[in-house]
């Protein structure tokens, strides 16, 4: 299934190596034989197989950006931890339950992984496109930091024990809430396999990832089946599952995201965010299992005399001031996306923490303080409930000077609600746990060394950074204002308080043995804060890189905005305009870091995105709402325009008509001319490449701004061309290359050919432009007839009724359409309806074809008499006045000068109704019209037919410069060259592919 190549056996044995050495070598020191040996292999092969699942997901983000792969790594990292509190779970039962039951239990667990990895390689093979290789070199750290999860488990395991547990009805409680997520899990991922039954897509990863989410189902039944006393398994079993949820969770996530990508239908079945619902109320559950534990503990007393009404007098404010500045910084996050928020809301997160940890020590304090002390906790409270407020004001400044209004969600409130109090009463009831117990960090109280000083300092010169940092950053987009200001105020007053407060308790204090890591908190939450600070710092400029380069210019401008969801909403629009099918898997937008991703992207693909991005910045409302853009469109254009130079032409029309294209043109064709020059040295040495030029310069005025130099041409700066001009020119002088040209024509075309397709196609320059040739859009047939067929001339197509035929004659429509050349397609073999369809699947309109068609009037029971016209078709019946007087219709309707692409796949059914000499006499005179109204003719007869077999195959080819053979169909189809206009194939017999 995965590729392991010969070269790879090094990493195996490499790993291998290390893994015997380590056991070798640690073994006296290691106590691993409380472990059941089975126990250990089973978490051998999970992890092994979790490592490979880990290498899988890293395969497929080389590939592709979206972040929907990081649900899948989530899962994985919550599905490590499961793994690791199950055999914690079931060596607890070794001892009582039947080996039996233990090795049915790992079996169906590891069955569920092995599927998790089957999901995975079946969802990421197609975007692959070959099978991944798990055991390249890169991947020997992955391995590696997996054996040491392994070893360091096997020794943990037998250490870790919990404490019996009462209520067991709160288990039951948890389980059915699990069984419910596991069964949704389940129906989601069979549902959405059995919706793309037919189409494929995910049908077949997503019943595998059921199968294995059936098959932890059972497990869990036979686990709660054989279960002796609950009472003394509830934590082994709780903690055991609370990681499996956030594992399906984010699995579901996926597998809801994913498709939703195509149809977004799918959103439907994740109604709400899930993990964080869970995550809330999994913390209410483990909140109330440490009040029913600490309850059996002798500690509980100190909690008899507390008055909890005054405990919630205490909390209210601050959930209020809280949730107020939770709900701004998920608004300000979702719409900026800026990782200083993240920053932001980590450092947050821990100063709630510390902030409930020294409230519950007050709480638990207060009978035995002092006046001064309650006085001092009182102000605590005041101090930490200002900074949640002026936090939250300063963040609703922000929002209404970015234009953005806070969105408050009941579920959201609910859930801030919910988090808040059980995380409170985890660290609240919690503490009686090691009440009046010795410990100390690093072996000594901080209260009563000099460590506050420095922390003291630390903090004063960490806000004055900070303060004047991010402000310095924000100023730019909005109005400053006090509150940000007075929240690290507040903050700050609030740890001075505390120590004061922590001195004024004197002994008491050492009854919480963990009171020294509120300052440890702080320091981490200021430290998290102050680096948040380089997030907003701008990279440097792209011309400071050392490397011009467009995408360099955009990620620049990029870094000024501080509203991203501006930038997604421009992104989305330019992928939807600019970049083809299958191609997004490589290129993406980073919101939190503000970069664009182009770098996998083809270079037309990336200058399109990356200039029309570009121009659309300064098309926004409000600019300086959202962004620091202080260049002017007209500036921001001559940026774009020094990095691209003649590469401005690569651009898209609409697009194009922002910058004068006319300046670039000359140097494109300084460019080309050089490069010809450099490669036909050998064959027209450079004196008389100076002769050609002296000479175009008396036949053509625009040849007047060009010189040549010692080696090649030079164009007169401020020289414009337009693109017709451009043709024009390079015309004239692959003309006078070719007089001078010692061998034959055909061989500098296939030369010409090959410097255009390399340089110019990216420019949506072709052969057909430069060349007086035709190419016939299949590459392996144009290759040996130098680039194509001669422009004006007429070829014979001598092929059966095959699908080979059709493919054929629909790719010289094809390529003429691409070269926006006008095509004439009168056809009689197949219905219109099919013809517009497969030219619709590659063009958006239908501006330069026009279909004759005959197929209409043969295969419909309606007479029809006459011309029936409409915009790009015309309705003809088998009647060869009406065939001549279409063709002669639909040419005339484009300048004579224009070339045109006439194909014609009717003459064997005009035999049905006319003689073969009448159609012989059509067909000559429609060639000699079609030369003279410059068009390039391609005619498919029947070998078969009544005009060869009557006329004779010789009297019909003579009436044709070209003569092509075909011969099979599919993959057994050849086409034999019997006659070329412009010279001799350089092979006669070429297969199609």
């Amino acid at each position: 299934m995965v590729k392991i190549e010969k070269g790879n056996i090094v990493v195996v044995s490499f790993t291998l190596l290390f893994v015997g050495i380590t056991g070798v070598v640690a073994s006296p020191y290691q106590d691993i034989s409380k472990i059941p040996i089975f126990l250990q292999f089973f978490l051998l092969i999970t992890i092994v197989m979790l490592a490979v699942a880990f290498i899988l997901i890293f395969e497929v983000k080389k590939i592709s950006g979206s972040r929907t792969w990081n649900h899948i790594l989530m899962a994985n990292l919550f599905t490590i931890f499961h793994t690791i509190t199950l055999a914690m779970l079931l060596n607890g039962r070794y001892s009582f339950t039947s080996i039996n039951n233990l090795i049915l239990i790992t079996t169906l667990y590891t069955i569920g992984v092995c599927m998790l990895n089957v999901t995975e390689y079946l969802l990421i093979k197609p975007l692959l496109k070959k099978e991944p290789n798990v055991m390249r070199i890169p991947y020997a750290l992955v391995y590696i930091t997996f054996f040491f999860i392994w070893v360091i488990s096997i020794n943990i395991i037998p250490i870790v024990k919990f404490p019996s547990f009462q209520n067991i009805n709160l288990l039951f409680l948890f389980l059915v809430l699990y069984s419910i997520l596991l069964i949704y899990f389940i129906y989601s991922f069979f549902y959405i396999s059995k919706s793309f039954q037919k189409v494929g897509f995910v049908h077949k990863p997503f019943l595998t990832g059921g199968i294995g989410g059936f098959s932890i189902f059972i497990m869990l039944f036979i686990i709660l089946f054989t279960t002796n006393n609950f009472n003394i398994e509830y934590y082994y079993i709780l903690i055991s599952f609370i990681a499996s949820p956030f594992a399906f969770i984010y699995y579901l996530n996926f597998a809801i995201e994913y498709p939703a990508l195509i149809q977004p239908k799918w959103k439907a079945l994740m109604p709400f965010d899930l993990p964080k619902v869970t995550a809330a109320l999994t913390l209410a559950f483990l909140a109330v299992s440490i009040y029913s534990t600490a309850k059996e503990y002798p500690n509980f007393s100190i909690y008899q005399n507390i008055s909890y009404i005054f405990v919630i007098a205490f909390l209210l404010p601050l959930f209020l001031g809280i949730i107020l500045l939770l709900t701004y910084l998920k608004t300000i996050l979702s719409r900026t996306k800026l990782r200083y928020w993240n920053y932001q809301k980590y450092g947050l997160y821990i100063h709630i923490i510390i902030t409930f940890y020294v409230l519950s020590q007050i709480v638990l304090a207060w009978n035995n303080a002092t006046s001064i002390t309650k006085l001092l906790c009182a102000m605590f409270a005041l101090a930490s409930f200002a900074f949640y407020i002026f936090f939250a004001l300063d963040l609703h400044k922000m929002l209404k000077d970015l234009i953005i209004k806070p969105t408050f969600d009941g579920l959201d409130i609910a859930r801030y609600i919910v988090s808040l109090s059980s995380v409170f009463f985890l660290i609240f009831f919690g503490i009686s746990f090691t009440y009046g117990k010795a410990y100390e960090v690093f072996g000594f109280d901080f209260v009563a060394y000099p460590v506050i000083p420095f922390l003291i300092a630390f903090s004063l010169i960490a806000l004055w950074t900070y303060l004047r940092r991010t402000h310095k950053a924000f100023e730019e987009f909005m109005r400053p204002n006090i509150w940000g200001k007075l929240s690290y105020l507040a903050a700050f007053i609030a740890f001075l308080l505390v120590y004061l407060i922590y001195t004024t308790l004197g002994t008491y204090i050492q009854c919480f043995p963990f009171h020294d890591f509120f300052f440890i908190g702080y320091f981490i939450a200021m430290v998290i804060w102050i680096a948040s600070i380089r997030t907003l710092t701008g990279e440097p400029k792209y011309k400071e890189k050392g490397k011009e380069d467009i995408v360099n210019l955009l990620n620049s401008y990029a870094r000024k905005f501080l509203r991203t969801d501006i930038l997604e909403g421009l992104w989305e629009i330019a992928v939807d305009r600019y970049v083809q099918e299958g191609e997004e898997l490589v290129i993406s937008f980073d919101p939190s870091r503000r970069r664009f991703d182009l770098e996998k992207a083809d270079e037309p693909t990336r200058l399109k995105i990356a200039v029309g991005l570009l121009l659309e910045m300064h098309k926004l409302p409000d600019t300086v709402k959202i962004a620091i853009i202080k260049q002017s469109l007209e500036e921001t254009k001559t940026e774009i325009a020094a990095i691209l130079n003649e590469k401005v032409l690569m651009l898209p029309e609409d697009l194009r008509v922002q910058f004068d294209e006319d300046l670039y043109y000359p140097i494109l064709f300084e460019k080309m001319v050089n490069n010809l020059i450099k490669h036909l040295e050998t064959f027209v040495p450079l004196s008389e490449q100076e002769k050609i030029f002296n000479r175009l310069k008396r036949k053509t005025e625009k040849y007047s701004s060009i010189r040549f130099e010692q080696d090649g041409i030079r164009i007169k700066e401020g020289t414009k061309f337009s693109r017709d001009e451009f043709f024009d020119l390079f015309k004239l002088y692959l003309d006078s290359i070719e007089d001078k040209f010692p061998f034959k024509p055909f061989l500098l075309y296939e030369l010409i050919r090959e410097e255009i397709k390399k340089e110019l196609d990216p420019y949506n320059i072709t052969i057909g432009n430069l060349l007086n040739i035709v190419p016939t859009g299949l590459e392996e047939l144009d290759e040996v007839m130098a680039g194509g067929l001669s422009k004006g001339s007429s070829t014979l197509i001598i092929a059966e009724e095959t699908r080979t035929k059709h493919k054929m004659l629909l790719a010289v429509i094809k390529q003429g359409l691409k070269e926006r050349t006008n095509v004439i397609y009168a056809i009689s073999k197949r219905p219109y309806q099919q013809i517009r369809g497969e030219l619709l699947t590659d063009f958006k309109d239908f501006k330069k074809i026009a279909i004759i068609d005959l197929y209409e009037t043969i295969h419909s029971e309606a007479r029809v008499s006459g011309l029936i016209e409409t915009k790009h078709r015309i309705i003809v019946p088998l009647n060869k006045i009406l065939f001549q007087r279409s063709i002669v219709k639909m040419i005339k309707r484009h300048p004579k000068e224009e070339s045109k692409i006439v194909v014609i796949d009717a003459y064997d059914d005009f035999l049905s109704y006319y003689s073969s000499d009448e159609i012989l006499e059509l067909l000559q005179k429609q060639i000699e019209g079609l030369k003279r109204w410059n068009c390039t003719c391609v005619i498919s007869i029947n070998p078969h037919s009544y005009l060869i077999t009557k006329e004779g195959v010789e009297e019909v080819k003579k009436n044709f410069e070209n003569v092509l053979i075909l011969s099979g169909d599919d993959k057994a189809a050849s086409v034999f060259i019997e006659k070329l206009y412009h010279g001799t194939p350089s092979k006669h017999i070429i297969r199609l592919h």
